[in-house]
């Protein structure tokens, strides 16, 4: 009976992306305590994750997001062209910063070498290069996200709130117009929405490829930051607040 239940519950899923806790009842005509226990088996069992009303299936939560070592070769070249922009014209010595989990995020490190910077991340993955670089780092506490190596959750939040920053440098999954600046996943969100609110001055780092969409979860306004990407499509090159840097170099 349980294991039909679960295979409903991740069947509608597949279907729908996401359900709220009142649909998942009506579907599986059982109480609000059941479905709340099925969503915590499932999602121990990965095989979905929880919101705050429900659930979404686990692609959608992720975003079908790729390992971090995959995504760092995607763009790569671009991506270090902005980090080396960002660290020649935006930097300065004796700054804190925050440096969000990513692989954009990440090709800053190599350039912050001889900078005496603070730095804050919550990425395990920018953690070894930071030190073989002999940057002053404090490493966020709290659950660590497999395929990202970022370090989320209610601890993290809670270190990350007590500071405060000259600037922050965020990645992100998607950049819609409408919609706002998004990442894949819920918990990701409120430690980037973070790290945005604490910072002085906010920069977004992204590759072309996220323009024009949008994931599941919005954690910033395009309005409030400063997006940075090495080429930028044709439809966001009317706003002020994108640097496309490859137009700075070609006008050089």
């Amino acid at each position: 009976m349980v294991n039909e239940r679960w295979n409903k519950i991740l069947d509608l899923l597949d279907k729908e992306g996401s359900l709220s806790l009142k649909d998942l009842m009506e579907h599986c005509d059982v109480s609000e305590a059941t479905v709340r226990r099925d969503l915590t088996n499932l999602e121990a069992k990965n095989l979905l994750f929880r919101t705050h009303g429900g659930a979404i299936k686990r692609s959608a939560a992720r975003g079908s997001e790729d390992s971090v070592e995959m995504k760092r070769a995607d763009f790569l070249q671009e991506k270090r062209e902005v980090a080396k922009y960002i660290c020649e014209n935006i930097l300065q010595s004796g700054q804190t910063i925050y440096l969000d989990a990513g692989t954009s995020t990440y090709e800053m490190i190599e350039y912050l070498r001889d900078r005496k910077l603070t730095v804050v991340t919550n990425s395990t993955y920018h953690l070894p290069k930071l030190i073989n670089n002999k940057i002053h780092t404090i490493i966020l506490g709290g659950t660590i996200k497999h395929s990202t190596q970022a370090v989320i959750g209610s601890v993290a939040i809670e270190q990350l709130k007590k500071y405060s920053f000259d600037m922050c440098f965020i990645g992100c999954n998607g950049i819609d117009e409408n919609f706002g600046i998004t990442t894949a996943e819920e918990n990701e969100s409120f430690m980037k929405a973070t790290g945005l609110k604490n910072s002085k001055k906010k920069y977004i780092l992204a590759d072309k490829s996220k323009f024009g969409h949008r994931k599941f979860q919005k954690f910033a306004e395009l309005d409030d930051v400063i997006i940075v990407s090495y080429e930028v499509p044709e439809g966001y090159r009317k706003y002020k607040n994108i640097i496309e840097v490859k137009n700075i170099k070609e006008g050089q």
